[in-house]
């Protein structure tokens, strides 16, 4: 297990970016190269945490964090709406000059991270959330854990709280293996550095933020579901919902983890992530080859130089292969309703490019997927990349 204890939490610079007004918020920068992450903090972590389970990702990437509005070293100030931290990462991003940005949630923050992609897509190259509280439900249960938390805070401070989270958010190993000191180490540095009346502003504020399903479905970005199996909130019925649910989405479970992975499996987290911005540099290195060609990728579709729509074109020929009045050229955005597929052979297409691409269509796939070859090959490079990128190395070498 990384290391619960010995955790650095020392503020270590005095860079802050004025956002409002009234708002200055402290921020950290690591690494000097490659893509851009920013990391938002939950309610319970302060941005020099960060440090402990970034260094990794720092080798390859540039890594901002920051304290919130009413946390660490930013700005106090009690009287806030949520859409407050939305619009002052917004702000800090700009100030910064970073035009875009994978964003980092975690547990209640990944709510401003899935708020900020759904106002600012353009600014976002992919959303990664860690334990997120924005599961496919109404949000009743996260609601009564978060007034549950309010009523320990306001009536005990913020030992009490700590004792309310402490069993809630780590898994049983973790909480064996760090023991009396490590619970009391822990709580001393929680209550050292969270004064009680910003963080309740906090949580208040956070019972303002819209949940359900249909908000999941309006995330159109990269997405990383990144969730430790031990988490309370998630499981693998909630977690299948939430796939089907983000378009483009990948779930990755981390084992005897639990609301806090990064906590608990540090490097994991780190491994996770790169490879989920490996994963995205390699698709984007697919889609636009490193010739340099201005080619519009639906040029190349028409000409045949899309290995993966070139593959269903060769499907939907061998099974209407006594048609003859497919069109030579342009087929990939032909409407598949204009060529008049009998249902017997649509069924079969579906099933050649499930045996030719190695995976299985999901019962609940949006009937527009099935529009042209492009949305097909779309859908399948979005949602069975691994198995399609495998399926058309083997083609090249065959």
């Amino acid at each position: 297990m990384d290391r619960p204890l010995g955790v650095d939490i020392r503020y270590t610079s005095e860079q802050t970016l004025k956002v409002s007004d009234d708002i200055e918020l402290y921020y950290e920068l690591q690494g000097d190269e490659g893509p851009h992450i920013t990391l938002v903090n939950n309610f319970f972590i302060i941005a020099p945490i960060w440090r402990n389970y970034t260094a990794q990702l720092a080798r390859k990437n540039r890594v901002l964090t920051y304290d919130l509005r009413n946390q660490g070293a930013s700005s106090l100030k009690t009287d806030l709406d949520w859409d407050d931290h939305v619009t002052d990462l917004l702000a800090l991003l700009d100030g910064l000059g970073v035009e875009k940005t994978y964003l980092v949630g975690t547990s209640t923050s990944a709510f401003i991270c899935r708020d900020f992609a759904l106002r600012y897509p353009e600014r976002v190259s992919g959303l990664i959330m860690v334990g997120p509280a924005c599961t496919p439900s109404d949000g009743l249960k996260r609601r009564a854990t978060e007034k549950a938390c309010i009523n320990s805070l306001a009536n005990g401070g913020t030992k009490a709280l700590w004792d309310h989270l402490y069993s809630v958010v780590f898994a049983e190993d973790a909480m064996r293996d760090m023991g009396a000191a490590g619970y009391l180490g822990l709580r001393e540095a929680f209550t050292a550095v969270h004064p009680e009346e910003p963080m309740l502003a906090n949580l208040k504020a956070a019972l303002q933020a819209a949940e359900g399903p249909e908000l999941l479905s309006q995330i159109k970005v990269p997405t990383l579901l990144l969730l430790g199996d031990q988490d309370p909130l998630w499981e693998e019925g909630n977690a299948a919902q939430a796939g089907r649910l983000i378009e483009d989405s990948t779930t990755v479970w981390m084992d005897g983890v639990g609301h806090l992975p990064y906590m608990e499996d540090g490097d994991g987290f780190q491994v996770e992530i790169q490879k989920f911005l490996d994963q995205l540099a390699e698709r984007e290195t697919e889609l636009a080859p490193e010739t340099g060609a201005a080619t519009a990728v639906t040029a190349a579709v028409d000409d045949g130089a899309d290995p993966v729509v070139a593959k269903l074109g060769e499907l939907l020929r061998i099974i209407v292969a006594d048609r003859t009045d497919l069109p030579e050229s342009g087929l990939a955005s032909t409407p598949l309703s204009s060529i008049g597929l009998e249902s017997w052979a649509f069924t079969q297409l579906l099933g050649h490019v499930e045996e030719a691409f190695g995976m299985e269509w999901d019962m609940d796939v949006p009937t527009e997927v099935f529009d042209s070859l492009d949305t097909m090959a779309d859908y399948l490079r979005r949602h069975h990349h691994t198995a399609v990128t495998t399926a058309i190395s083997k083609g090249e070498h065959q």
